[in-house]
């Protein structure tokens, strides 16, 4: 009778404790600081979007989520069309440990791997319950000297390591093996944050790339030559204008295309069709007023039915080889980077700044000033916009619909002034690019366009 009772004091207490242990990490996991858990997923973005190495590290029970939390997140590999990310494990090579520790220190193993591996600017995750492992504390003195972000995981009470990095997760649990459980959860929120962040981008970025075409001016300038017909018509080597840019544009793969018309149309619909015969799919937007070049592409968008994906606009004076895959690239990865972005902008330099709209930017390529034509007096730069950029469908909605509105003289500033992010792209050496709004730019172009051309 005494054995029976003992075996089911025993089974109850088990339970308590079961029940008690679960207890604990679950409120532990409901303590948890939401402002710490969005810090850390941030830094986690940031570094994926920058191209950044992660290096994660861990003494003891640590070692495992360390190794754990690296193996989640480089399968974001497994996304097409992505940036891989870029974690290392310092606990995972162990031929390596080994032989730190025993010619060196085994105090000393992940700040000798961060010597060799890691670069400044890469992101360090420490993870210690006590907050006071030597080995994590030695590397964090390397990160802090190669000025890498620091990101600390630690028990309740945080150690030494609470005052070593940018951001500490405290573990509200007393436990170290309930601490280390909380740990083995952030590791999977952070995750699934990150592939949430991630398939959204790739799915934005399989989204068709849609083309509208400036196609309605007059081109007084190049009288007689556009007394019938619209500017982008004028013949250069022997076909107009708009057929390279529509031939150039199904080079690249651009087949879905909108061109808005004004002045006479009937030379552009005539010519063109539905574009069936050139390998794209055109459609026409009529403009009875002219209604400027951001204004003529929102009126365009409508014509091409889609909201959600980003739009190449492209003037139609401009005559060109221009790589475009490779512009689309650098917008994806500036969206990728900075979700504020809005536009990615071609730029080329040029002899006369103060007939183009001129462009500043930061180190980043991030543009901080944009001048339509300035005065001699003001001119900062000779870098100016190309007259074709990659816009997110989200910049169209500050565009006033059916009023005249320009891209440089109104659309851009208003976009800087509301901290929509926009990037330039010096468009690389050797691209042919020209505008021929000018007798004297139309003469050039015949004259070097075959030969480029060849």
């Amino acid at each position: 009778m005494s054995d029976i009772d003992n075996t089911s004091h025993t089974a109850i207490s088990v339970s308590e404790h079961i029940n008690q242990y679960l207890d604990e990490v679950g409120r532990g996991i409901a303590a948890l600081d939401r402002g710490v858990l969005q810090q850390v997923a941030e830094a986690l973005i940031s570094a994926w979007r920058d191209g950044r190495q992660v290096f994660i590290m861990g003494n003891g029970g640590s070692a495992s989520t360390a190794s754990h939390m690296a193996l989640d997140l480089n399968k974001m590999t497994s996304i097409p069309g992505q940036p891989r990310m870029r974690v290392i494990s310092l606990t995972d090579n162990t031929g390596w440990i080994m032989a730190l520790g025993n010619d060196i220190s085994f105090d000393a193993v992940f700040a000798e791997q961060l010597h060799n591996l890691c670069q400044p600017g890469d992101l360090i995750i420490a993870i210690s319950c006590s907050g006071n492992s030597k080995n994590v504390l030695e590397a964090l003195k390397v990160a802090r000297a190669m000025n890498c972000p620091t990101i600390g995981f630690t028990g309740d009470k945080g150690g030494k390591i609470k005052d070593m990095v940018d951001v500490c997760l405290f573990a509200p649990v007393s436990l170290i093996g309930q601490q280390e459980d909380v740990h083995v959860v952030v590791n999977h929120i952070m995750v699934s944050a990150m592939h949430m962040v991630i398939s959204s981008v790739a799915a934005q970025a399989l989204k068709p790339v849609k083309v509208a075409i400036l196609a309605a001016g007059e081109g007084t300038r190049l009288r007689p030559l556009t007394l019938d017909k619209p500017k982008p018509m004028v013949p250069i080597a022997g076909k107009p204008l708009l057929e390279h840019t529509v031939q150039w544009l199904e080079r690249h793969g651009l087949r879905h295309v909108a061109m808005n018309l004004n002045y006479k149309p009937e030379a552009i619909e005539q010519h063109f069709g539905d574009g069936s015969k050139y390998g794209v799919n055109i459609v026409y937007s009529h403009e009875s007023t002219i209604l400027g070049t951001a204004g003529g592409v929102l009126k365009m968008s409508h014509a091409l039915k889609d909201a959600t994906a980003p739009l190449i606009v492209i003037y139609g004076d401009v005559l060109t080889d221009l790589d475009l895959n490779a512009l689309l690239r650098e917008h994806r990865k500036n969206v990728a980077r900075d979700p504020k972005t809005g536009l990615t902008l071609a730029l080329y330099p040029v002899p006369n700044p103060t007939e183009v709209g001129l462009v500043d930017m930061d180190s980043t390529g991030k543009i901080t000033r944009f001048v339509e034509k300035p005065k001699a007096e003001d001119v900062f730069t000779n870098l100016a916009n190309a007259g074709i950029f990659v816009a997110e469908p989200s910049v169209l909605a500050s565009i006033p619909a059916d009023t005249f509105y320009d891209f440089g003289l109104h659309l851009f500033p208003k976009l800087l002034q509301n901290g929509v992010s926009m990037y330039g792209w010096v468009i690389p050496s050797g691209t042919y690019l020209l505008d021929i709004g000018s007798p004297e730019k139309y003469a050039q172009a015949n004259q070097e366009w075959p030969r480029h051309a060849m």
